[in-house]
């Protein structure tokens, strides 16, 4: 009689996602403790360690390191590739601030063995307003999960960056037939946050203690889930949405009047989100060093005729708009293959001006152009990226000694008729070659920038030490941008890589050494901005001609009047950001 053969045991891969640790990696509770547990231990950087120090190579070692934080999320999608590369088909998920316990991970093993169960987590805390729209108000530490089963219904959401990853996981997998199971009792300890007991109306409550910026992305993944579900699923969305506002109202019962107004932000922010992007950011926001979280998927080739598509992400600390990915230099190149930084510039007060002839906005438009140097004022001038060249020749022809610099080959085609040196290289090759400047111009330049701090410091480099830089961009936490989201006209992907807000400028500048003159919004070209963004669905859909030139002049003409309005109502609702520098006194 032939002997029955048990089961092959299945390898079990540990996951311990490390961002910006108290101690060295491998002296982590979480890391010394799982390591005799499981078959393999990964250990995944997500930002803010350091796999090369030798407190790491002396612990586990295989690893995964990130430049930056992409979120629980986007480790655990690396963590589940890398179980199914080395033939792992479980994977234990531990937070590096947890403990486990002796035998935790066979404990899941037993659970997990029985038909059907694609995954295994701690046992829930007890939901009294039952308002937790998924089955289980637990936490991922702990959890044991089916590698196969992960996949087959496409992996962690990396959208949600950190909160609801595993709730939104495991309601995919019971919708797809698997079955999801609790532990008999818990098998970590594990503290969310910094909890401690309030009094609201009379009832005992929990206040989890998270900062500002933890509330913020937790109101993100929530909003991001709201917006999804309200479809097919309004009451999940409703319970979602009810109970962070509860949380968010506990926090200002509490005194943390911050943290529940940044969950409320994030809450909008990402309820408002149509399509962000499917995979996470790859970076840090350019501008602050920030997270970056997906905000809107890229706009369509009609709109701009590229091809391409870009991802949009937002940053939960300065509000700036920027690409989750640097592109390559080939891609950079493709984008402005057609781009007419070397066209004639128009005149600079348009049909529109002639009809909302208002003189403030006429000084509004002359100070712009000035780079808001005083009247009559002279030195030396750098403009950066100086497009056709026509302004070099003004500042030339107000008595100013200008040079202008450019990387597009065809540009500053005036200035260079007019015997003005026009530099085409990057900005930081004229570092130590160039005497310095009183006033360095960048104008719709540094959100084209793959690293503005690069590009800001390199122009605080060429300035004399009374000099100023003057930054004008398009503003991302303008009514443009609300409005429209990514159909935005400021937004024009893929070459804007980073839209700045007047926060992200001002934290820009404390990087780099700069001391802040004047920073304001600015409504002067809402007519081009906010304008061109009303005009895009007019231009479209009516037939060329005299109808479409007049459907054009006044969506231009509304754009103005409501850019105009938007300043009135919040100055920091303009189309564009102003920003005035100067090296910082010692």
């Amino acid at each position: 009689m032939a002997e029955a053969r048990l089961p092959a045991p299945r390898r079990t891969l540990g996951v311990v996602v490390v961002h910006k640790p108290d101690r060295a990696v491998a002296d982590l509770p979480a890391v010394r403790d799982l390591l005799d547990q499981v078959d393999e231990l990964l250990v995944v950087l997500n930002g803010g360690a350091d796999a090369s120090s030798p407190a790491f190579a002396a612990g586990p070692r295989r690893w995964i390191a990130f430049d930056t934080n992409r979120g629980t999320a986007a480790a655990w999608n690396a963590a589940v590739g890398a179980a199914a590369d080395s033939g792992c088909e479980l994977l234990f998920i531990l937070d590096q601030d947890s403990v486990i316990h002796r035998g935790a991970v066979d404990a899941a093993l037993a659970v997990i063995a029985a038909p059907g169960v694609a995954a295994v987590v701690q046992p829930a805390r007890k939901d009294i307003l039952r308002l937790d729209p998924f089955p289980w108000n637990t936490v991922a530490s702990g959890s044991l999960l089916d590698v196969a089963a992960v996949r087959a219904v496409g992996g962690f959401d990396e959208r949600l960056f950190v909160d609801e990853v595993d709730h939104e996981v495991f309601s995919r997998l019971i919708t797809a037939g698997y079955e999801v199971r609790q532990l008999p009792a818990p098998t970590i300890a594990h503290q969310t946050g910094s909890p401690r007991h309030i009094s609201v109306l009379g009832r005992r409550a929990v206040v989890s203690g998270h900062g500002a910026r933890r509330r913020r992305l937790q109101g993100f993944s929530a909003g991001v889930l709201a917006r999804r579900y309200a479809r097919h699923e309004p009451a999940t969305a409703a319970r979602l949405l009810l109970r962070h506002a509860l949380t968010a109202a506990k926090d200002a019962v509490a005194g943390e009047g911050r943290a529940g107004r940044a969950l409320v932000s994030g809450l909008v922010a990402g309820a408002s989100t149509g399509r962000p992007p499917n995979r996470a950011a790859e970076r840090a926001c350019p501008y602050c060093e920030g997270d970056l979280v997906g905000r809107f998927g890229g706009v369509a080739d009609w709109l701009f005729g590229t091809g391409e598509r870009g991802d949009v992400y937002w940053c939960t600390e300065c509000g700036a708009l920027a690409a989750g990915h640097v592109p390559s230099p080939g891609a950079l190149a493709s984008w402005y293959a057609r781009y007419y930084t070397h066209a004639t510039e128009p005149e600079r007060h348009r049909a529109w001006s002639g009809v909302w002839p208002t003189q403030a906005r006429r000084r509004e438009i002359d100070a712009l152009h000035r780079f808001l140097s005083p009247p009559g004022a002279t030195g030396r001038f750098l403009e950066v990226g100086t497009g056709a060249g026509t302004r070099l020749v003004e500042f030339a022809d107000a008595g100013w000694d200008v040079v202008g610099q450019d990387l597009d080959p065809k540009a500053g085609h005036a200035a260079v008729e007019r015997g003005i040196v026009v530099h085409r290289c990057p900005v930081e090759n004229l570092v130590g070659t160039i005497a310095h400047f009183d006033l360095i111009g960048l104008s719709h330049v540094i959100e084209h920038a793959v690293e503005p701090a690069e590009l800001l410091a390199a122009c605080r480099a060429l300035l004399a030490p009374n000099g100023r830089i003057c930054v004008i961009a398009p503003n991302a936490a303008g009514l443009g941008r609300r409005l429209f989201g990514r159909w935005w006209y400021g937004l024009d992907q893929p070459r804007h890589l980073a839209i700045p807000t007047l926060e992200s400028l001002e934290r820009l500048g404390v990087r780099c050494d700069l001391d802040v003159v004047a920073a304001r919004s600015a409504a002067a070209n809402a007519a081009v901005v906010l304008g061109g963004s009303l005009a895009r669905p007019v231009e479209n859909r009516l037939p060329a001609g005299r109808l479409r030139r007049a459907g054009g002049f006044c969506a231009h003409l509304l754009g103005q009047a409501m850019g105009r309005a938007a300043v009135v109502v919040d100055s920091r609702l303009g189309e564009e950001v102003v920003w005035l520098g100067q090296p910082r006194r010692p």
